[in-house]
């Protein structure tokens, strides 16, 4: 932004005296290509972002990390404000925090949404493969009780690519198109984001591993919605036929994720 290494010191120096924020990470930016995440003292679950391609003050809540994160674009001007705009806002910031949906942890007893119902997680002491009782409700996640948790996540991702995988080639087939490639990821915001590519090569398709623990009803909206975007990059009125060729319930599925997404990314989220 024009800055020396000094006077972006001097940003930073004047950034946290006068916002009583504490460093979250122990590295100092050296120049104002890298981003520096700082921890309000007030509240630990909010952070100040500051990033170089910002063009303003954003307060975006992670569902997730059950976290606030006011992104600051590094200007002097948009520092010294920051701290007015987050206290202007501070009883909507502190709200959006109280009032997630509870915490589904990776615990052994623990309980989680998968496909759209309530499963109980176990952790049995034999070793083994993670395994699924749909009858019981039940998933087993064998193996140490400090490594449940990733190998928790780890488990459903592979579930979650195996179920996306095979809804998006009946879809794409149907609509007579190609699938280059498919990646499953932890996202924020999007449910699943697609490339058209070429007709010969194909598109490329990305979600949220969190829709193997919606309803499955939604997971193939989810799908069908990308596909159609192998055709249609757009949401006009071809785009929502298309959708509606390929699923008859992109209105109850949006509704679904409208009122429940918050809690998909409560899943995993630790109390």
């Amino acid at each position: 932004m024009g800055n020396t290494a000094g006077n972006i010191a001097d940003l930073m120096a004047n950034f946290l005296s006068g916002f009583s924020l504490s460093q979250a990470n122990n590295k100092r930016a050296k120049t104002a290509s890298k981003n520096t995440v700082w921890r309000d003292e007030r509240d630990p679950r909010i952070f100040y972002r500051l990033r170089p391609r910002a063009k303003k003050i954003v307060i975006k809540v992670d569902a997730a990390r059950r976290e606030i994160t006011a992104v600051v674009p590094e200007k002097e001007s948009n520092l010294n404000a920051a701290k007015a705009f987050v206290n202007a806002k501070w009883d909507w910031v502190v709200f959006q925090l109280e009032t997630l949906p509870k915490a589904q942890p990776f615990v052994p007893r623990g309980t989680i949404l998968f496909h759209g119902k309530t499963y109980a997680l176990i952790c049995p002491e034999k070793r083994g493969r993670a395994t699924i009782d749909h009858d019981t409700r039940d998933i087993f996640v064998p193996g140490d009780m400090d490594t449940f948790e990733g190998r928790t996540k780890r488990f459903l991702i592979r579930q979650a690519r195996e179920a996306l995988t095979q809804c998006s080639r009946v879809h794409a087939d149907t609509l007579g198109r190609k699938i280059k490639s498919i990646s499953v990821r932890d996202t924020a915001s999007r449910w699943g984001s697609c490339k058209k590519g070429n007709v010969q090569q194909g598109g490329t398709i990305s979600y949220s591993w969190r829709l193997i623990c919606a309803p499955p009803f939604v997971l193939d909206y989810v799908c069908a919605h990308e596909c159609a975007h192998l055709i249609e990059g757009n949401h006009g009125k071809g785009f929502w036929a298309l959708c509606d060729s390929l699923v008859d319930t992109v209105r109850p599925a949006k509704r679904w994720l409208r009122e429940n997404g918050d809690m998909l990314h409560a899943i995993g989220a630790r109390a």
